[in-house]
């Protein structure tokens, strides 16, 4: 898409301060993504058990990271409900407005939550979980230290 090769040749996807982590470390802003997708210095995904048995400290992230996610599938579920046209297949001419009209719906969805509009049925059904195949690309080796220092860090805090 045109509409982030730009972003993507820039490398700057998330551009704010690092968080500070208790021991000293801080780590990056990233975005969670689910395990068939490679670890990337913007994209934290949980552990995977193809090299063996997890840690319990693997184990403890991977809890933590599936509750995100889980808060990530019912937020998208409530905008999709409420803007049915961010549910729908779009035209492959209007596609690259996409992400421009999903930033839209999320921060109008958020105003009518903050006036107190009603939402619509609040019991949002969430869509099963569509499993895709790994990505064929290898982890980056910063990132993979990014997920290890907040493994570590929460498994002394949760």
């Amino acid at each position: 898409m045109k509409l982030f090769s730009g972003i993507v040749d820039s490398k700057e996807y998330l551009n704010g301060p690092p968080f500070e982590l208790n021991n000293g470390n801080s780590i990056p802003q990233y975005i969670l993504g689910k395990s068939y997708y490679p670890v990337l210095p913007w994209l934290l995904t949980p552990f995977n058990e193809k090299n063996g048995e997890l840690s319990s400290v693997e184990l403890a992230f991977n809890e933590v990271h599936g509750k995100g996610m889980e808060l990530v599938a019912t937020a998208i579920a409530k905008v999709k409900k409420r803007w049915k046209a961010v549910g729908k297949k779009w035209k492959e001419q209007c596609i690259e407005a996409f992400p421009f009209v999903i930033v839209f719906c999320c921060l109008l969805h958020n105003f009518l939550i903050k006036c107190s509009e009603v939402l619509p049925d609040e019991n949002v059904e969430l869509r099963g979980n569509t499993e895709l195949p790994d990505f064929d690309r290898e982890d980056d080796e910063s990132a993979k230290r990014t997920r290890d220092a907040l493994a570590s860090h929460l498994s002394r805090t949760v």
